[in-house]
């Protein structure tokens, strides 16, 4: 078994302070450009803490600032059945994305 130095219990602190920090902004957010319980497509609530992880270390947000690069325009969406609805990321294993999203994988469709 390890002992826990100095360093090691530090770094453990500041990974966990880092964590709490970041579950507590994200539940302080609201409106479009986050991930929040109020977000149309990207239900926090209804993602696994992997899936969660995975889109806020992208930048997903529920409506891009850049109207020529939403998921509706990239490669690894498909759109749902109604096309003004929710549809599908790839980058996201198939999981929601809003067409009017973006995230910094985004890669325009050819």
């Amino acid at each position: 078994m390890h002992a826990l130095t100095r360093r090691s219990f530090f770094r453990l602190g500041l990974a966990v302070s880092a964590g709490v920090a970041a579950a507590g902004a994200l539940s302080s957010c609201s409106g479009g450009n986050s991930i929040t319980a109020s977000a149309s497509c990207a239900n926090p609530e209804a993602l696994a803490p992997s899936e969660l992880s995975l889109r806020q270390s992208n930048h997903y947000v529920e409506t891009s600032a850049d109207t020529a690069k939403t998921c509706a325009r990239c490669s690894f969406f498909t759109a749902g059945a109604d096309a003004a609805g929710c549809g599908t990321c790839q980058i996201y294993g198939g999981g929601p994305a809003n067409p009017k999203g973006y995230c910094d994988s985004w890669a325009a469709k050819t």
